[in-house]
Protein backbone atom coordinates (compact mmCIF):
# COMPACT_ATOMS: atom_id res chain seq x y z
CA UNK A 1 0.00 0.00 0.00
CA UNK A 2 1.41 3.40 -1.02
CA UNK A 3 2.11 5.85 1.80
CA UNK A 4 -0.78 8.27 1.99
CA UNK A 5 -0.25 12.02 2.22
CA UNK A 6 -2.14 14.31 4.58
CA UNK A 7 -2.73 17.96 3.78
CA UNK A 8 -2.50 20.40 6.68
CA UNK A 9 -5.51 22.69 7.12
CA UNK A 10 -5.37 26.36 6.13
CA UNK A 11 -4.70 28.89 8.87
CA UNK A 12 -6.06 31.93 7.02
CA UNK A 13 -9.39 33.70 7.41
CA UNK A 14 -12.14 32.84 9.87
CA UNK A 15 -11.14 29.28 10.70
CA UNK A 16 -14.13 26.96 10.50
CA UNK A 17 -12.30 24.09 8.80
CA UNK A 18 -10.64 22.06 11.58
CA UNK A 19 -13.45 21.79 14.17
CA UNK A 20 -11.39 23.57 16.81
CA UNK A 21 -13.05 25.67 19.48
CA UNK A 22 -13.63 29.19 18.17
CA UNK A 23 -13.03 30.56 21.66
CA UNK A 24 -9.67 30.72 23.41
CA UNK A 25 -9.26 29.63 27.01
CA UNK A 26 -10.51 32.17 29.52
CA UNK A 27 -8.03 34.74 30.81
CA UNK A 28 -8.32 33.20 34.30
CA UNK A 29 -7.34 29.73 33.06
CA UNK A 30 -4.52 31.16 30.94
CA UNK A 31 -3.20 33.05 33.93
CA UNK A 32 -3.27 29.88 36.01
CA UNK A 33 -1.30 28.08 33.27
CA UNK A 34 1.17 30.95 33.14
CA UNK A 35 1.77 30.72 36.88
CA UNK A 36 2.21 26.93 36.67
CA UNK A 37 5.09 27.34 34.23
CA UNK A 38 7.32 28.58 37.06
CA UNK A 39 6.99 25.20 38.81
CA UNK A 40 8.17 23.16 35.80
CA UNK A 41 11.62 21.60 35.95
CA UNK A 42 12.65 22.36 32.39
CA UNK A 43 15.90 20.47 32.85
CA UNK A 44 14.05 17.20 33.55
CA UNK A 45 12.10 14.85 31.32
CA UNK A 46 8.34 14.88 31.88
CA UNK A 47 6.49 12.30 33.95
CA UNK A 48 6.20 9.51 31.40
CA UNK A 49 3.10 8.07 33.06
CA UNK A 50 1.35 11.48 33.02
CA UNK A 51 0.04 10.41 36.42
CA UNK A 52 -1.66 13.61 37.54
CA UNK A 53 -3.07 14.28 34.08
CA UNK A 54 -4.56 10.80 33.74
CA UNK A 55 -5.93 10.91 37.27
CA UNK A 56 -7.56 14.29 36.65
CA UNK A 57 -9.05 13.15 33.35
CA UNK A 58 -10.17 9.88 34.90
CA UNK A 59 -12.02 11.76 37.63
CA UNK A 60 -13.83 13.76 34.96
CA UNK A 61 -14.95 10.80 32.82
CA UNK A 62 -15.40 8.29 35.65
CA UNK A 63 -12.67 5.86 34.59
CA UNK A 64 -9.66 4.73 36.70
CA UNK A 65 -6.36 6.32 35.70
CA UNK A 66 -4.93 2.81 35.26
CA UNK A 67 -7.22 2.42 32.22
CA UNK A 68 -6.03 5.65 30.58
CA UNK A 69 -2.97 6.44 28.50
CA UNK A 70 -2.16 10.07 27.62
CA UNK A 71 -0.44 11.00 24.39
CA UNK A 72 0.38 13.66 21.82
CA UNK A 73 -3.18 14.10 20.63
CA UNK A 74 -5.58 11.27 19.93
CA UNK A 75 -3.80 10.91 16.57
CA UNK A 76 -0.80 9.39 18.31
CA UNK A 77 -3.01 6.72 19.88
CA UNK A 78 -4.69 5.95 16.56
CA UNK A 79 -1.33 5.45 14.90
CA UNK A 80 -0.13 3.43 17.88
CA UNK A 81 -3.10 1.03 17.77
CA UNK A 82 -2.84 0.59 14.02
CA UNK A 83 0.85 -0.21 14.45
CA UNK A 84 0.14 -2.70 17.23
CA UNK A 85 -2.58 -4.65 15.45
CA UNK A 86 -1.81 -4.28 11.75
CA UNK A 87 0.98 -5.03 9.33
CA UNK A 88 1.36 -5.94 5.66
CA UNK A 89 -1.42 -8.30 4.61
CA UNK A 90 -3.74 -7.40 7.51
CA UNK A 91 -6.93 -5.36 7.15
CA UNK A 92 -8.33 -2.25 8.71
CA UNK A 93 -12.09 -1.87 8.39
CA UNK A 94 -13.27 1.72 8.53
CA UNK A 95 -16.00 3.87 7.00
CA UNK A 96 -16.17 5.99 3.89
CA UNK A 97 -16.24 8.86 4.49
CA UNK A 98 -14.26 9.06 7.73
CA UNK A 99 -11.14 10.72 9.20
CA UNK A 100 -8.33 10.70 6.62
CA UNK A 101 -5.57 9.98 9.14
CA UNK A 102 -6.72 6.36 9.43
CA UNK A 103 -5.53 5.73 5.88
CA UNK A 104 -2.34 7.67 6.56
CA UNK A 105 -1.33 5.49 9.52
CA UNK A 106 -2.46 2.23 7.92
CA UNK A 107 -0.34 2.97 4.86
CA UNK A 108 2.67 3.53 7.14
CA UNK A 109 2.44 -0.13 8.15
CA UNK A 110 1.54 -1.34 4.63
CA UNK A 111 -1.82 -2.59 5.88
CA UNK A 112 -4.86 -2.96 3.65
CA UNK A 113 -7.86 -0.70 4.20
CA UNK A 114 -11.42 -1.78 3.44
CA UNK A 115 -14.18 0.77 3.63
CA UNK A 116 -17.86 0.40 4.38
CA UNK A 117 -19.62 3.11 2.39
CA UNK A 118 -22.11 5.28 4.27
CA UNK A 119 -24.53 7.85 2.91
CA UNK A 120 -23.39 11.30 4.12
CA UNK A 121 -27.02 12.24 4.75
CA UNK A 122 -28.26 9.00 6.33
CA UNK A 123 -27.43 7.11 9.57
CA UNK A 124 -25.19 4.06 9.20
CA UNK A 125 -26.83 0.64 8.94
CA UNK A 126 -24.96 -1.33 11.61
CA UNK A 127 -26.30 -4.71 10.47
CA UNK A 128 -24.96 -4.06 6.98
CA UNK A 129 -21.61 -2.99 8.45
CA UNK A 130 -21.39 -6.26 10.40
CA UNK A 131 -22.33 -8.29 7.33
CA UNK A 132 -19.69 -6.46 5.27
CA UNK A 133 -17.10 -6.95 8.00
CA UNK A 134 -17.76 -10.68 8.28
CA UNK A 135 -16.94 -11.06 4.59
CA UNK A 136 -13.76 -8.96 4.84
CA UNK A 137 -12.47 -10.52 8.10
CA UNK A 138 -10.55 -7.46 9.38
CA UNK A 139 -7.89 -7.50 12.10
CA UNK A 140 -8.92 -4.04 13.32
CA UNK A 141 -12.13 -1.98 13.14
CA UNK A 142 -11.85 1.78 13.55
CA UNK A 143 -14.30 4.62 12.98
CA UNK A 144 -15.11 8.02 14.45
CA UNK A 145 -18.27 8.49 16.51
CA UNK A 146 -19.77 11.00 15.89
CA UNK A 147 -18.49 10.48 12.40
CA UNK A 148 -16.11 12.96 10.83
CA UNK A 149 -17.27 14.44 8.44
CA UNK A 150 -20.96 13.44 8.52
CA UNK A 151 -21.68 14.11 12.21
CA UNK A 152 -23.72 10.90 12.48
CA UNK A 153 -23.80 9.17 15.86
CA UNK A 154 -23.87 5.41 16.49
CA UNK A 155 -25.59 4.48 19.75
CA UNK A 156 -23.98 2.47 22.54
CA UNK A 157 -26.36 -0.40 21.83
CA UNK A 158 -25.13 -0.52 18.24
CA UNK A 159 -21.45 -0.30 19.24
CA UNK A 160 -21.96 -3.14 21.70
CA UNK A 161 -23.47 -5.15 18.84
CA UNK A 162 -20.41 -4.47 16.67
CA UNK A 163 -18.01 -5.47 19.46
CA UNK A 164 -19.93 -8.72 20.04
CA UNK A 165 -19.88 -9.57 16.34
CA UNK A 166 -16.08 -9.46 15.99
CA UNK A 167 -13.13 -10.92 17.87
CA UNK A 168 -10.71 -8.24 16.64
CA UNK A 169 -10.15 -4.90 18.43
CA UNK A 170 -12.83 -2.26 17.84
CA UNK A 171 -11.55 1.31 18.16
CA UNK A 172 -14.05 4.14 18.56
CA UNK A 173 -12.63 7.60 17.92
CA UNK A 174 -14.64 9.94 20.16
CA UNK A 175 -12.92 13.19 19.18
CA UNK A 176 -16.37 14.83 19.19
CA UNK A 177 -17.84 12.78 22.01
CA UNK A 178 -18.64 15.78 24.21
CA UNK A 179 -21.19 16.99 21.65
CA UNK A 180 -22.91 13.60 21.27
CA UNK A 181 -25.84 12.12 23.23
CA UNK A 182 -23.57 9.64 25.03
CA UNK A 183 -20.10 8.08 25.19
CA UNK A 184 -19.30 4.38 24.88
CA UNK A 185 -17.09 4.59 27.99
CA UNK A 186 -19.84 2.72 29.84
CA UNK A 187 -19.23 -0.30 27.57
CA UNK A 188 -15.63 -0.90 28.64
CA UNK A 189 -16.56 -3.46 31.30
CA UNK A 190 -18.70 -5.56 28.95
CA UNK A 191 -16.79 -5.16 25.66
CA UNK A 192 -13.30 -6.52 26.16
CA UNK A 193 -12.22 -5.72 22.60
CA UNK A 194 -13.25 -2.06 22.83
CA UNK A 195 -10.72 0.81 22.71
CA UNK A 196 -11.68 4.48 22.87
CA UNK A 197 -9.68 7.55 21.85
CA UNK A 198 -10.55 11.05 23.02
CA UNK A 199 -9.02 14.52 22.79
CA UNK A 200 -8.91 17.92 24.46
CA UNK A 201 -8.51 19.65 21.09
CA UNK A 202 -12.22 20.20 20.39
CA UNK A 203 -14.59 20.78 23.29
CA UNK A 204 -11.87 21.93 25.69
CA UNK A 205 -10.18 24.42 23.35
CA UNK A 206 -6.71 22.97 23.81
CA UNK A 207 -5.77 22.08 20.22
CA UNK A 208 -2.39 23.80 20.49
CA UNK A 209 -1.27 21.57 23.38
CA UNK A 210 -1.92 18.28 21.51
CA UNK A 211 -3.40 16.17 24.31
CA UNK A 212 -5.29 12.95 23.66
CA UNK A 213 -6.24 9.84 25.59
CA UNK A 214 -6.51 6.12 24.91
CA UNK A 215 -8.96 4.29 27.16
CA UNK A 216 -9.65 0.57 27.47
CA UNK A 217 -9.97 -2.20 30.06
CA UNK A 218 -7.19 -2.63 32.59
CA UNK A 219 -6.07 -5.91 31.00
CA UNK A 220 -5.83 -4.31 27.57
CA UNK A 221 -3.91 -1.31 28.87
CA UNK A 222 -1.42 -3.48 30.73
CA UNK A 223 -0.58 -5.19 27.44
CA UNK A 224 -0.17 -1.92 25.54
CA UNK A 225 1.45 0.45 28.01
CA UNK A 226 5.05 -0.79 27.65
CA UNK A 227 4.97 -0.34 23.87
CA UNK A 228 3.88 3.30 23.92
CA UNK A 229 6.35 5.99 22.83
CA UNK A 230 7.99 7.37 26.01
CA UNK A 231 7.81 11.04 26.96
CA UNK A 232 5.21 11.74 24.28
CA UNK A 233 3.55 14.47 26.36
CA UNK A 234 5.75 17.42 27.25
CA UNK A 235 5.61 19.06 30.67
CA UNK A 236 4.10 22.32 29.37
CA UNK A 237 1.18 20.58 27.67
CA UNK A 238 0.71 18.30 30.64
CA UNK A 239 0.48 21.23 33.05
CA UNK A 240 -1.91 23.15 30.80
CA UNK A 241 -4.17 20.13 30.26
CA UNK A 242 -4.34 19.29 33.97
CA UNK A 243 -5.38 22.86 34.77
CA UNK A 244 -8.00 22.89 32.00
CA UNK A 245 -9.47 19.62 33.28
CA UNK A 246 -9.74 21.03 36.79
CA UNK A 247 -12.08 23.59 35.21
CA UNK A 248 -13.86 21.04 33.01
CA UNK A 249 -17.34 21.92 34.26
CA UNK A 250 -16.83 25.51 33.06
CA UNK A 251 -16.79 24.28 29.45
CA UNK A 252 -20.27 22.77 29.64
CA UNK A 253 -22.01 26.08 28.93
CA UNK A 254 -20.00 26.55 25.73
CA UNK A 255 -20.67 22.97 24.65
CA UNK A 256 -24.40 23.51 25.19
CA UNK A 257 -24.27 26.75 23.14
CA UNK A 258 -22.55 24.98 20.26
CA UNK A 259 -25.12 22.18 20.28
CA UNK A 260 -28.00 24.64 20.42
CA UNK A 261 -26.72 26.76 17.55
CA UNK A 262 -25.87 23.63 15.55
CA UNK A 263 -29.45 22.43 15.94
CA UNK A 264 -30.77 25.82 14.85
CA UNK A 265 -29.09 25.28 11.48
CA UNK A 266 -30.60 21.80 11.27
CA UNK A 267 -34.10 23.10 12.01
CA UNK A 268 -34.20 25.12 8.78
CA UNK A 269 -35.49 23.79 5.46
CA UNK A 270 -33.59 24.24 2.19
CA UNK A 271 -34.28 23.22 -1.41
CA UNK A 272 -30.83 23.94 -2.89
CA UNK A 273 -28.72 22.14 -0.29
CA UNK A 274 -28.92 19.44 2.38
CA UNK A 275 -27.58 19.41 5.93
CA UNK A 276 -26.60 16.11 7.51
CA UNK A 277 -28.03 15.44 10.99
CA UNK A 278 -25.07 16.14 13.25
CA UNK A 279 -24.20 15.19 16.82
CA UNK A 280 -20.77 16.85 16.57
CA UNK A 281 -19.57 20.48 16.56
CA UNK A 282 -19.81 20.81 12.79
CA UNK A 283 -22.20 20.50 9.86
CA UNK A 284 -21.85 18.62 6.59
CA UNK A 285 -23.45 20.60 3.77
CA UNK A 286 -24.18 18.85 0.47
CA UNK A 287 -25.17 20.49 -2.82
CA UNK A 288 -24.66 19.92 -6.55
CA UNK A 289 -23.39 23.52 -6.69
CA UNK A 290 -20.63 22.93 -4.13
CA UNK A 291 -18.06 25.07 -6.02
CA UNK A 292 -20.40 28.03 -5.89
CA UNK A 293 -21.11 27.56 -2.19
CA UNK A 294 -17.39 27.28 -1.39
CA UNK A 295 -16.76 30.46 -3.34
CA UNK A 296 -19.44 32.31 -1.39
CA UNK A 297 -17.90 31.18 1.91
CA UNK A 298 -14.47 32.33 0.72
CA UNK A 299 -15.82 35.74 -0.30
CA UNK A 300 -16.94 36.24 3.30
CA UNK A 301 -13.53 35.16 4.60
CA UNK A 302 -14.97 31.91 6.00
CA UNK A 303 -12.45 29.07 5.74
CA UNK A 304 -14.35 25.76 5.62
CA UNK A 305 -13.30 22.16 4.92
CA UNK A 306 -13.68 21.11 1.30
CA UNK A 307 -13.15 17.65 -0.19
CA UNK A 308 -11.68 16.83 -3.57
CA UNK A 309 -14.25 15.47 -6.03
CA UNK A 310 -17.01 15.54 -3.40
CA UNK A 311 -20.27 17.52 -3.49
CA UNK A 312 -20.13 18.47 0.18
CA UNK A 313 -18.17 20.59 2.62
CA UNK A 314 -17.80 20.60 6.41
CA UNK A 315 -18.31 23.73 8.49
CA UNK A 316 -17.36 24.09 12.15
CA UNK A 317 -19.93 25.60 14.51
CA UNK A 318 -18.18 28.78 15.61
CA UNK A 319 -19.04 31.76 17.75
CA UNK A 320 -22.54 33.20 17.56
CA UNK A 321 -21.26 35.94 15.23
CA UNK A 322 -19.47 33.43 12.99
CA UNK A 323 -22.58 31.27 12.86
CA UNK A 324 -24.59 34.30 11.81
CA UNK A 325 -22.18 34.76 8.89
CA UNK A 326 -22.54 31.10 7.94
CA UNK A 327 -26.31 31.50 7.97
CA UNK A 328 -26.09 34.60 5.77
CA UNK A 329 -24.13 32.64 3.17
CA UNK A 330 -26.58 29.74 3.24
CA UNK A 331 -29.56 32.10 2.94
CA UNK A 332 -27.95 33.98 0.04
CA UNK A 333 -27.11 30.71 -1.72
CA UNK A 334 -30.65 29.41 -1.25
CA UNK A 335 -32.14 32.66 -2.54
CA UNK A 336 -29.94 32.71 -5.65
CA UNK A 337 -30.54 29.06 -6.48
CA UNK A 338 -34.28 29.30 -5.92
CA UNK A 339 -34.47 32.36 -8.16
CA UNK A 340 -32.37 30.66 -10.86
CA UNK A 341 -34.71 27.65 -10.91
CA UNK A 342 -37.93 29.65 -11.21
Amino acid sequence: MTQKKYKVHSQKGILLNANESSKNLSSAIRKEIQEAIFDIDFNRYPDDACSLLCETYGNWIGVPASCILAGNGSDQHLGFLIGMFLEKGKKLLTLSPDFGMYDYYASSYHADVVRFNVDPLEPMDVDELISFGKKEDPQLILFSNPNNPTGHYVSNEQIQKICAAFACPVVIDEAYGEFAPDSCLSLLETCQNLYITRTLSKAFGLASARIGFLISSLSNMEKLRDYHVPYSVNSLSMAAATIVLKHASEFEEEIDRIKKERDQFLSKTYTSLSLSKSDANFLLIQTVKISKLLSMFAQKGLCVRSYENKNYCRVTIGTTQENRQIQEVLDAFEKEETYANE
